[in-house]
């Protein structure tokens, strides 16, 4: 029995010293091991794309094992060397979140630090206004910018200059719309232009949507908006060439279909080979809808058919809007005219910048952004947006 006890009160001694000598490796492990959430702050509204920023302290930096990014208690992503950050879209309204940074050390430990971030009604966005804007740069050659850092963009609004909170490369999902002209006009140049439309559907990614319409004496929406390419190129080529020719009708029609889904970010093709003959709508009306729906515009002038209103007009909408205008003398040229639309719409930064003006007076407030380097740049975004908290 003497014998056993020995044994116990041995094996007691032994655990407690393997517990204390553990609990000190613990304590020598985490002195000074510790996280913050550096960006964002508590209390700050998001919007857009946001990077969140965690600054870990340890006695040596190969001490870290990773630093894991909760959104709402869902792993985020996990980043296994410094800088330790992540890059997140919050979409176009603030809403609550809990933003927490877990260090992990390699020995197993983890400390934590987490910020509240607050929603916004749109009542209040006046507090907090940021403005996204989507930037094509190209050079004097026409090639794409594709290096350029928050420290080369200079925005101003109304002239006064903007404070730039992030610049990166525009990755959001696409909602195009596809209008083709069917007016009588383009019975000869219709199988190239649904051949090249049908291009650029094939550009598309899974996660992108598009939708169909075509144009003469009246407005069809010959396919809603679907990711299926398939279906897509099926309707572009199903359009038949007959009447006039309701450019403007067909514009305010899909500004409609583009505000009834939840897309944040979509575009506009235009393809007409003449002058806007039959619309009901005009253009000043459009030129205002344009401004309000945050639609990027391309438009493609194909022949001598479009004089020079029909050219004013595409021009001041896809300036208008930070697209381009086209004009095509030839339509075995559409092809490459599509593609180069394809590849702008895949090469755009996103420029956020938090705005000086906290007025929501209704009125327009123009945007210009410049590059600040060297050079002759080409430089296409929208042109303003009306200061007003509407959703």
């Amino acid at each position: 029995m003497r014998a056993i006890l020995r044994w116990s009160w041995l094996a007691v001694a032994t655990s407690v010293a393997l517990l204390t000598a553990t609990h000190a490796q613990d304590l020598t492990a985490r002195r000074g091991f510790k996280v913050k959430l550096s960006s964002p702050v508590s209390g700050e509204a998001l919007i857009g794309e946001t990077t969140l920023k965690a600054e870990v302290t340890a006695r040596q930096d190969t001490d870290i094992e990773r630093v894991d990014f909760y959104l709402d208690d869902k792993l985020l992503f996990s980043d296994n060397e410094p800088p330790y950050q992540v890059v997140h879209d919050f979409g176009r309204k603030p809403t609550a979140h809990v933003i927490k940074a877990v260090a992990i050390h390699k020995q197993g430990l983890s400390v934590s630090d987490f910020v509240v971030t607050r929603a916004l009604d749109f009542a209040d966005v006046v507090d907090v206004q940021r403005v996204l804007l989507n930037v094509s740069v190209r050079d004097g050659r026409g090639a794409f910018i594709s290096d350029l850092t928050v420290k080369d963009f200079e925005v101003s609004e109304d002239g006064t200059p903007q404070q730039i909170v992030s610049v990166t490369r525009e990755t959001r999902p696409i909602l195009a719309g596809i209008l083709i002209d069917s007016s009588g006009s383009m019975l000869e140049q219709m199988l190239e232009a649904q051949s090249a439309a049908c291009r650029f559907v094939e550009t598309l990614t899974d996660a992108d949507q598009a939708f169909v319409i075509d144009f003469d004496e009246q407005v069809t929406l010959r396919q809603a908006a679907t990711a299926n390419r398939s279906e897509l190129c099926t309707s572009i080529k199903g359009t038949r060439a007959v009447g006039g020719t309701s450019l403007y009708d067909a514009v305010h029609a899909a500004f409609r279909v583009v505000r009834k889904l939840p897309f944040d970010r979509s575009a506009l093709i235009i393809l007409s080979d003449g002058d806007d003959t039959e619309s009901r709508i005009t253009l000043d009306r459009i030129v205002d809808e344009a401004r309000r729906n945050e639609v990027s515009i391309y438009a493609i002038a194909l022949g001598a058919g479009v004089g020079g209103t029909g050219r004013s007009a595409l021009s001041h909408l896809s300036e208008d809007t930070g697209g381009r205008a086209y004009f095509v003398s030839k339509a075995e040229d559409l092809a490459g005219t599509y593609e180069a639309i394809a590849s702008e719409l895949r090469g755009l930064y996103q420029v956020v910048y938090s705005s000086s003006h906290l007025d929501p007076d209704g009125k327009f407030r123009r945007i210009v952004v410049k590059i600040a380097r060297d050079g002759k740049f080409d430089v296409r975004h929208r042109s303003g947006y009306f200061a007003t908290t509407e959703p």
